[in-house]
């Protein structure tokens, strides 16, 4: 599969196959996203992948944390989405529920899928990125290099990922199950694993807008 291909094919995954991902698999994964650039080359992404009980251990305690405490992350989410974000975001919510066949009525069935983000949709595998806080806003630019090249490389292997922020949100639960230091913050999380087509999530498609309402050619 070439990049290109890769860049179009490539998809969030929301339900996973139980079996895990060999290791040697995952590690030339994780190896090949070491490629990404960075500011002067510092490759700020710090990360910690789980599995088998790890995982499992991981999700309980952060579907715990989601039922008894508000949401915390290191750094915060936009408050709000000004035009044209929001409609951006309220078509992928659209397509996503109406792919689960989920009411927008339905408070009862939605609440459920809320919930599924923090068992990482069953992922046997789940990793945790941080960044040390003293690097400020522009390690987030090599962070993104980074989560792009390591999905990239896992659809070429097969695998997929899910990339979510709602796994940040309970950073105490991931510090104290998973050693992350306090200098470092939790930025988000990954799903990873073998895709479940059973899974209902999985036939959401969402689009994107043409490359003029992004990007303006000058000369």
């Amino acid at each position: 599969m070439n990049v290109l291909d890769a860049l179009r094919a490539r998809r969030s995954v929301r339900g996973f196959r139980s079996e895990p991902v060999p290791h040697e698999t995952l590690r030339a994964i994780f190896a090949a996203a070491q490629c990404a650039p960075s500011w002067c080359n510092i490759q700020p992404w710090r990360v910690v992948v789980t599995s088998g009980e790890a995982t499992q251990r991981l999700t309980r305690a952060l579907c715990e944390a989601a039922t008894t405490s508000p949401p915390s992350p290191d750094f915060a989410w936009p408050g709000e989405f000004p035009e044209p974000y929001n409609t951006h975001r309220r078509e992928c919510g659209r397509a996503l529920y109406t792919a689960m066949n989920v009411a927008r009525t339905d408070a009862q069935g939605r609440h459920r899928a809320w919930m599924r983000n923090y068992e990482a949709f069953d992922a046997p595998h789940v990793a945790i990125v941080s960044v040390d806080r003293r690097l400020g806003p522009y390690a987030f630019l090599d962070l993104g290099c980074w989560l792009q090249s390591l999905m990239l490389a896992a659809w070429e292997q097969g695998v997929a990922c899910c990339a979510q922020a709602s796994l940040s949100t309970h950073p105490s639960v991931l510090r104290a199950a998973l050693a992350i230091p306090d200098d470092e913050g939790v930025v988000f999380g990954l799903a990873i694993g073998f895709e479940d087509a059973a899974v209902p999530a999985n036939a959401c498609r969402t689009g994107r807008a043409d490359v003029d309402a992004n990007v303006r050619f000058v000369g």
